[in-house]
């Protein structure tokens, strides 16, 4: 008797198993990719809420794609984000991501400065397997900041999910083309690039000027009184990416002796050289760092005359209780200390009279004051620096606020310093006060820890701000440069300091006091340093600027910092 074959039922039952086998095989990658997008920080003097939800609604319809990439709706990212409390950036970006299972975090900022907008953004993997795309861009205005966005968003796209998505030119758009006399919006960036192109925006001025319709200022950008209610020229100024740390201080000069112009970087804990490379601020080499310390500031000049700059950092000890500076200079190939563990603060100053000279200010344990010891002339002796003359007395002045300059134009350098209430001051050679300015300036969030008082509260007294003294236009008589800021208790509080606006400005001497001759806009955040050299090696100095926007002063938010500069044109 014949067995009944089972061969189709084998086939169906083995073609029904390798069926399940691929189906179980799908990898869980199949699953949309989550996307948060964090609403981004917006730096600015107006509200601009509404350019915040605007961004976050773009970038979500953008990236969002079907089957793909799911972004979670901005409620509950909000939400998420309210529960983080006391981190910022990327931590704060990743805590939020990982409570919202994201595979991915976008988040960012943007800086409304005048007509311009900086947009500094970076999308972040939460399981750290690719690496971050960063993206910065600069704007001329609120116009430009679409298209830079979805340039954005299709770089994430490309880069990130692999998906090409074809751009239509703006212009070409609904059929229309650029009406007559329209400019083109500037060439979009890769972010990948990380670049940093001149900004395209202006500052305004106040004084009088030489001559009727002439201005003193010696950018375009910079008006004076005289052309007070003309427009700003939106041109000639330049803005870094910005730095993730707290920026204390800059120096401009050619360390290295290699014929070109470096800038020395200092924030509390490092001290680094970079170099002006494509319109982009490129690290050369990090030449000091500490754990215990904090880097105050920085200058730069050579003292002891053998052709080589100097770099003096003012450092304080742990707790900031002391004062501990030191001096590095290249030399056999490499950046040395050269000088260390001194008590005093040093400024170099750039005098008309009597050349480039060295300032130092003694800081003793138990002093009651960061204001207490005499300004002296410094001189180096084979290895070590002494102090010389005696410029002023002591408890006039600190000399991280001050300067020595003949700003009189009689041949007799006088003290520009700031009171212990930010206040300016001149100083005649004999240490007498000849002028001292209605309103205060500068404002500095660096402080030095006092003696306790009787009650034993933390004495905290903030040092002052530079001052510098420039001759931009070469006729021999100096301009003082003073930033001035916006402050959220208005100076009225010992022991507390919050900026919201700052700008800096150029004075010089009338013969009854220094007045302003011009100003830059106001701008977000504040300044913590400032100087005039040839930044970009153009045979052309330029002012440059350190401005924060965030102090970092929460445990794990980070510092924000950049760099400005404006061209200074002068005819």
């Amino acid at each position: 008797m014949k067995t009944q074959s089972h061969k189709p039922r084998n086939l169906l039952m083995l073609f029904s198993f390798v069926l399940m086998c691929a189906i179980t095989a799908t990898p869980a990658l199949a699953a949309p990719a989550r996307v948060a997008i964090l609403p981004f920080a917006i730096n600015a003097e107006k509200d601009m809420t509404f350019l915040q939800e605007g961004i976050m609604d773009m970038l979500g319809s953008r990236l969002a794609w079907r089957d793909k990439v799911e972004v979670i709706n901005k409620n509950e990212t909000k939400a998420a984000l309210a529960t983080v409390e006391g981190i910022d950036g990327e931590s704060r970006a990743l805590l939020v991501g990982g409570k919202l299972q994201a595979d991915f975090v976008l988040f960012g900022s943007l800086t409304v400065f005048g007509e311009s907008v900086s947009i500094d953004a970076r999308m972040v993997d939460v399981t750290g397997q690719q690496a971050p795309v960063p993206f910065f861009a600069q704007t001329r205005g609120m116009g430009e900041v679409i298209p830079q966005i979805n340039q954005f968003a299709s770089t994430i796209n490309t880069t990130v999910f692999g998906r090409e998505v074809v751009q239509r030119p703006a212009a070409v758009q609904a059929g229309t083309a650029p009406a007559a006399g329209v400019q083109p919006a500037a060439p979009l960036q890769d972010p990948r690039m990380h670049p940093e192109k001149l900004l395209q925006s202006g500052v305004q001025g106040e004084s009088p000027a030489p001559g009727a319709g002439q201005s003193d200022a010696p950018n375009p950008a910079f008006v004076s009184t005289a052309a007070a209610g003309t427009a700003a020229d939106t041109r000639n100024y330049w803005k870094s990416r910005n730095f993730r740390t707290l920026i204390t201080g800059l120096g401009i000069a050619d360390v290295d002796q290699d014929g070109q112009q470096e800038v020395v970087l200092v924030s509390e804990k490092l001290v680094s050289i970079y170099r002006m490379e494509n319109q982009r601020l490129v690290k050369s080499s990090e030449i000091a760092e500490t754990r215990t310390s904090t880097y105050l500031s920085v200058d730069v000049g050579d003292i002891n005359s053998n052709g080589t700059p100097e770099i003096y950092i003012n450092s304080l000890g742990p707790n900031r209780t002391t004062v501990d500076s030191f001096v590095m200079e290249y030399t056999g190939g490499e950046f040395k200390v050269i000088s260390a563990g001194s008590n005093w603060y040093y400024r170099v100053a750039q005098t008309n009279d009597k050349g480039t000279l060295l300032l130092g200010q003694r800081q003793l344990m138990g002093d009651d004051s960061v204001f207490n010891g005499p300004i002296h002339e410094m001189n180096w002796q084979g290895d070590r620096i002494v102090p010389g003359t005696q410029l002023l007395t002591g408890g006039k002045a600190n000399l991280m606020g001050l300067t020595y300059a003949d700003i009189t134009s009689t041949g007799q350098s006088a003290i520009i310093a700031y009171s212990d209430w930010d206040r300016i001051r001149v100083y005649s050679s004999g240490s007498e006060m000849i002028w001292e300015d209605g309103d205060r300036s500068g404002g500095n969030t660096a402080y030095f820890t006092l003696a306790k008082t009787d009650r034993g509260y933390q004495n905290q007294q903030f040092f002052p701000l530079r001052i510098r003294a420039t001759d931009i236009d070469r006729n021999g008589k100096p301009e003082i440069m003073v930033a001035r800021h916006d402050e959220l208790a208005r100076n009225m509080l010992k022991d507390f300091r919050s900026f919201s606006k700052a700008r800096v400005e150029s004075m010089q001497w009338d013969g009854l006091g220094l007045a302003t001759q011009w100003k830059t806009q106001n701008f977000s955040g504040r300044v913590s340093d400032f100087a005039v050299g040839d930044l970009d090696n153009d045979g052309q100095d330029e002012l440059v600027i350190a401005v924060v926007s965030k102090e970092g002063a929460v445990a794990f938010m980070d510092a924000v910092s950049s760099i400005i500069a404006f061209d200074l044109n002068v005819q």
